[in-house]
């Protein structure tokens, strides 16, 4: 389970404040007149100029208190803001980067960034890793979805936000900023930059924690609004829970940028501040008139219904209800319409974002959250009939924040990807529907439920149900996701034999040694060996472990734990430690292993080129046989896009383009390159090895590559399975693999046409004089889409049932046609299905002469004994049952199927079924089983009729 820093938050907060002197900026805050006070309402300390009893959190100072007022020198636009942000922190050498990607793909502890500071973390923060400048700035779009429910209510909560950043990172040989420097900046930002009155700033302590480090903070706050946290990174949290000083201190200021230009103007919400031309849209299409006076009115009580601070949220409506003369079921849904509408606006621009940057909707992981706010657009939408395209918002966002953040002006894949989402929403919003027809006893858990597995809007279901949804819905569903999250459990890690040493790691050098390399033998436990040097790759990275042999001994497995490979041996007896032995790669497994993992990465930058730049890896494994590539992606593939994506990737094997590999410092390749270093997902270390296909593809990764991509060999992409929602996996061969695999397709499918010769005269003739050109992997990729197959593999198997199950063939008239097996599986499919639905017209008039016949041996004797010919067993097997419904009763139904018969047994009287079925099938060369009251078996046809009616119980 993840650390709990809520719970350190708390912990800490008490000490801290008790000690505030040692942890907060006191001598810089009483330098500008400011003092310190205990909040007679929540008991935080916090700063000020003013003669105050109150902090100025709203639940605490009243709520909002400049909506509709001028409180700064004059009124600051969304991008205004940053720019006047930048001017003032200038002057002490500040330097602006642009934004990382809100896809966190460089820290595996998260997926989307949540805060500016997690472009730093780990290795920055932690002192391993040179920050881009001494002092920094950025404009980090960050996404949080705990605070669903509270977007378009406070005015100041959004899903996708752009956290302003000011980071200063001091170690042991250089100070640059820290605590009384640092709010001492904010300061002159705040009263000169923005031009707000010191007497209505008020400073507030508190403690902030996060991605494994804490530390002091300072809260600004202005008439009732925060407008920036100051946190002072001090500690790191350790495995084991326990903390320790970190090594570079670091200021870590994030402030919501949306704040600024909403304080600035004073609107009801931010909403209506940062992104007005979008608001402007909104209100059109949907015809929704913007009530300045009652919003004017409402927007400064609406801080109060923030969820995380209010225990019970049904109060605090009532409250501003009675404030505002308004009866409280009129006052929400007055809000809730604009609270729609600005959910909207926030909802479709996070996901612009997130699309952009490489994520995509689904039911697993930070996909989820994307398709939670997708769907709830449609389904507030659809509530209040609105009529909003997601596309023409999406269009609209580009239009107005596309300006500033141009690289959202590249759209990719994002209107096919709404659009497949849309195609589910739908049908789920079906099947939904169909689930509450059959409810009966409906609550809020069941209602989080049904939203969470169905996508089930909560405001259908409280239409049709009358169940209230809950204030905090969205906040039900992700504890809900947390809980299976946390169920699903971590993967077993291996440990370290005690003793074992580092390992001088030398399978990076060379593809391979054939005549060997000599090592000494360190540590031996069991089967486990460690030498001081090792050729021999560990699995990792998707690739799969070298074998060979160390001194006779055969390697099975090797694996890398921290610094340390580790041999696993079939026998390590006449192994000894210290002994100096001769080790052996199987250097023709190495080099297709090689082959493999340098074509993935060929088929992923195919993939990225054919399908758009959506495209990221999201798993892989390479063996010597077959490789694998998972891919992030919408919908299924079909075949002719695989062959695109096959043809591309070829292409870029026939360039012989060179594999340039270094070993470079994680800022330096980051710098170079971008994200896309990281493909294969976040890389360890400070220093990075980085594969570099060049003009092609270029990622961080551990594995063995071919010096140049036309050593691959020829590539075949084999399939494209959908293997999870917005996973494809492709599979794929290279090399010598390919050749394996181009034998195997040409007899399957010569396979398949010796079983359809079978078939009959007019198949043989047709096979004989097909004069077409035959393309194999086409042919087989056709009959198994017609035959309606998962694999290829299962082709010849198939048509051979089809041709036994079918009998008399009548003639056929084939259409001289380009292909040859694809004609011939068509023809035999459709006529095994034809007499499939000949025989199941016949089958049911025979089970119902059958079922005639059973009553009228029940009426005479309780036990009693019948057969079938070719019937269905499910149907059987329903008949035997009811037969027996009524009274002390037994039967037994042999049912003849060409040489084998079914034996169905039943009872429901003093005979045991399982018995009676064990009985006959041992008498008829078979076997079945089951229990007392039924009994399923089956044996030799031969005699069977005889041995039945010898049979008694």
């Amino acid at each position: 389970m993840a650390f709990d820093f809520r719970a350190l938050k708390a912990e800490k907060k008490p000490h801290f404040h008790e000690n505030y002197r040692r942890y907060y900026p006191v001598e810089s805050l009483e330098g500008v007149g400011f003092r310190r006070s205990v909040c007679t309402s929540c008991g935080r300390g916090f700063w000020s100029n003013a003669n105050r009893d109150v902090c100025d959190e709203p639940l605490c100072s009243g709520g909002y208190r400049f909506i509709g007022k001028s409180v700064t020198k004059k009124k600051f636009g969304y991008k205004e803001a940053w720019d006047e942000y930048v001017k003032t922190f200038s002057k002490w050498g500040y330097v602006p980067i642009k934004r990382y990607p809100v896809v966190c793909r460089w820290y595996e502890d998260l997926y989307f960034v949540g805060a500016g500071i997690n472009d730093f973390q780990p290795y920055v923060v932690s002192g391993e890793v040179a920050p881009p400048a001494p002092a920094v700035l950025e404009p980090q779009f960050c996404m949080r979805f705990s605070d669903i429910d509270s977007v378009g209510i406070t005015g100041r909560h959004y899903s996708g936000f752009i956290m302003v950043g000011q980071h200063t990172f001091n170690t042991e040989k250089q100070h640059v900023y820290f605590k009384d420097e640092g709010i001492l900046q904010m300061h002159e930002f705040l009263t000169q930059g923005l031009g707000i009155s010191d007497t209505e700033i008020v400073y507030h302590e508190d403690v902030w924690a996060g991605g494994g480090n804490y530390g002091p903070s300072m809260e600004f706050f202005s008439h009732g609004l925060e407008l920036g946290n100051q946190v002072y990174m001090q500690y790191e949290v350790l495995p084991d829970g326990t903390s320790r000083e970190l090594k570079t201190k670091v200021i870590d200021m994030g402030a919501g940028l949306e704040r600024w230009s909403w304080f600035s103007q004073g609107t009801p919400m931010s909403y209506d501040s940062t992104f007005p031309k979008v608001m402007d849209y909104l209100y059109k299409k949907s015809g929704v008139k913007f009530n300045q006076e009652f919003m004017c009115k409402f927007g400064k009580y609406a801080g109060l219904l923030d969820i995380d601070d209010v225990d019970d949220i049904g109060s605090v409506w009532g409250k501003i209800s009675g404030e505002l003369g308004i009866e409280i079921n009129e006052l929400k849904k007055k809000v809730y319409m604009m609270r729609s509408l600005y959910a909207m606006a926030d909802h479709s621009r996070t996901l612009l974002v997130a699309i952009h940057d490489g994520a995509l909707p689904s039911n697993v992981g930070g996909g989820y959250n994307l398709r939670n706010i997708l769907r709830r657009i449609w389904s507030q939408n659809e509530e209040y009939g609105f009529g909003i395209e997601v596309e023409k918002l999406l269009e609209e966002h580009i239009k107005e924040f596309g300006q500033w953040y141009t690289e959202l002006q590249d759209v990719g894949s994002l209107y096919d990807i709404i659009a497949c989402e849309h195609e589910r929403y739908v049908q789920n919003q079906l099947k939904g529907r169909k689930i509450l027809e059959k409810e009966t006893d409906m609550n809020v858990e069941r209602m989080v439920e049904l939203y969470d597995s169905h996508g089930v809007s909560p405001d259908i279901i409280s239409k049709l149900t009358k169940v209230e949804v809950p204030d905090d819905f969205f906040r039900l569903v992700e504890i809900r996701q947390e809980e299976k999250r946390e169920q699903s459990g971590k993967k077993e890690k291996s440990f370290l034999p005690d003793g074992a040493v580092d390992t001088e790691i030398l399978y990076t050098q060379k593809v391979c040694l054939t005549d060997g390399f000599e090592a000494v033998i360190q540590l031996i436990e069991g089967n486990k060996v460690i030498l001081d040097k090792t050729y021999f790759y560990p699995e990792g990275g998707g690739q799969e472990e070298d074998h060979g042999v160390i001194s006779g001994a055969t390697v099975t497995y090797v694996e890398k734990i921290l610094n340390t490979v580790v041999h696993h041996v079939e026998d390590a007896s006449k192994l000894n430690v210290g002994d100096k032995v001769k080790c052996v790669v199987d250097c023709k497994r190495r080099e297709q292993l090689t082959r493999h993992h340098s074509a993935t990465h060929l088929v992923n930058a195919a993939a990225r080129e054919v399908l758009g730049s959506h495209i990221w890896q999201a798993g892989a494994h390479k063996s010597d046989k077959i490789a694998r590539l998972d891919i992030t992606h919408y919908k299924s593939i079909d075949y002719d896009t695989l062959k695109k994506i096959e043809k591309k990737a070829n292409e870029f094997v026939a360039m012989k383009k060179p594999v340039v590999i270094t070993v470079k410092k994680r800022n330096d390749a980051e710098r170079e390159h971008g994200m896309i270093l990281y493909q294969g997902g976040a890389v360890p270390g400070t220093e990075i090895r980085v594969v570099d296909m060049i003009g092609v593809d270029v990622e961080a990764c551990a594995g063995t590559h071919v010096n140049n991509t036309g050593d691959i060999g020829t590539i075949r992409i084999i399939s494209a399975k959908r293997i999870q929602d917005g996973v494809v996996r492709l599979e794929f061969t290279a090399g010598d693999a390919s050749q394996i695999q181009d034998e195997k397709e040409d007899q399957l499918h010569s396979d398949s046409l010796d079983i359809l010769a079978k078939a009959g005269d007019d198949f043989k003739k047709y096979i004989k004089s097909f004069k077409g050109e035959v393309n194999v992997e086409d042919e087989l990729e056709s009959a198994q889409h017609i035959l309606n197959l998962q694999n290829k593999m299962q082709i010849p198997k198939t048509i051979e049932k089809f041709v036994k199950e079918s009998s008399e063939f009548t003639k056929y008239s084939f259409v001289d046609g380009s292909d040859l097996l694809p004609t011939l599986a068509k023809n035999i499919f459709e006529k095994w299905k034809n007499q499939n639905k000949a025989a199941k017209k016949t089958g049911g008039r025979q089970v119902e002469r059958l079922m005639e016949e059973i009553k009228r041996r029940f009426s005479e004797d309780s036990f009693v004994k019948v057969t079938s010919n070719n019937l269905n067993i499910k149907t059987l097997t329903e008949t035997a049952k009811k037969s027996v419904a009524e009274g002390k009763r037994a039967i037994v139904i042999l049912n003849f199927t060409q040489d084998k018969v079914n034996i169905i047994c039943a009872s429901s009287g003093i005979w045991d079924a399982k018995e009676i079925c064990a009985t006959l099938c041992a008498k008829l060369g078979g076997g079945g089983g089951g229990k007392s009251d039924f009994a399923l078996g089956g044996g030799n046809s031969k005699g069977a009729k005889e041995v039945l009616d010898e049979f008694q119980p």
